[in-house]
């Protein structure tokens, strides 16, 4: 990308920030406050905003600047970057659960009111829910298709985990078509897909930067989680071809890694 590009985009990106940050401040919270007490019209703002306005906003954004490309991290609902890509496999989503379920780590629940208070309930009392929703990252405009994770101990604290997008199930729509909104995505289970991941260890709980939503705090060291990951998809005896890519550009976010990506090919498990 050129100079040139880049800086456009960080205008458009500013643009579309102070645009939906003046909707939250002068269309949310001036109304909501205009009917119930301050600490109420801010509770409001905040979940209206967190989970309602920015994760489309998000979506559309990347939807148009990133449009054919696969990011180098990805972003979470508030726009900024988020975890680094670092793993790529190639093969059907039923591969994909097979050789993940082979090394014991679990399919994460979907994230609902029930499944994120069964968590918070989990985290106090430091009980183990070794399916335990994921918050929602975004790439190629969307959040995640599947998600995995191993418990570190017994504690809901800790955990390794890992994010999948498929990479090539996008209809070949253009922006400005009705269909590129609208169409909602079928991912064939048997059929091959290129399937992107972001691996990091989550440390505790915390907020999400600007947005404050409620989330695991991760571990920066993102190449000691994707080698933890090589090592488990090893141990499952369900990948071949395997080779380290090496990234064209900086991650450029917090994390410490060398930014190579870990790439292989899914094939059915071997018999003991």
């Amino acid at each position: 990308m050129t100079r040139l590009a880049r800086w456009i985009q960080r205008v458009l990106i500013f643009l579309i920030a102070s645009v939906t940050l003046w909707f939250i401040v002068t269309q949310i919270f001036e109304r909501i406050d205009q009917r119930v007490p301050v600490f109420a019209a801010l509770l409001l703002t905040y979940a209206l905003a967190a989970y309602v306005v920015l994760p489309p906003v998000i979506h559309a954004s990347v939807a148009v600047l990133r449009r054919n490309r696969i990011p180098r991290v990805t972003r979470a609902a508030d726009g900024l970057p988020a975890d680094p890509v670092n793993v790529v496999l190639v093969g059907s989503q039923e591969q994909l659960r097979s050789a993940f379920a082979a090394a014991g780590w679990h399919v994460a629940d979907t994230l609902t009111i029930r499944s994120a208070a069964r968590m918070v309930v989990s985290f106090i009392l430091d009980r183990s829910y070794p399916t335990a929703p994921f918050s929602a990252l975004y790439l190629f405009g969307r959040r995640q298709d599947i998600g995995f994770q191993e418990d570190v101990g017994d504690s809901p604290r800790k955990r390794h985990h890992i994010r999948f997008w498929a990479a090539n199930i996008d209809p070949e729509f253009g922006v400005s078509d009705l269909a590129y909104w609208t169409r909602r995505l079928r991912i064939d289970p048997s059929q091959s897909h290129i399937w992107v991941g972001a691996g990091t260890t989550d440390t505790g709980f915390g907020l999400q930067s600007m947005t404050w939503q409620i989330s695991h705090r991760v571990d920066r060291d993102a190449d000691s989680e994707r080698e933890h990951i090589v090592a488990t998809l090893h141990g499952s005896g369900c990948i071949a071809e395997e080779r380290y890519i090496e990234a064209g550009e900086p991650v450029g976010t917090h994390f410490i890694t060398d930014g190579r990506i870990f790439h292989a090919r899914l094939v059915p498990r071997e018999s003991p």
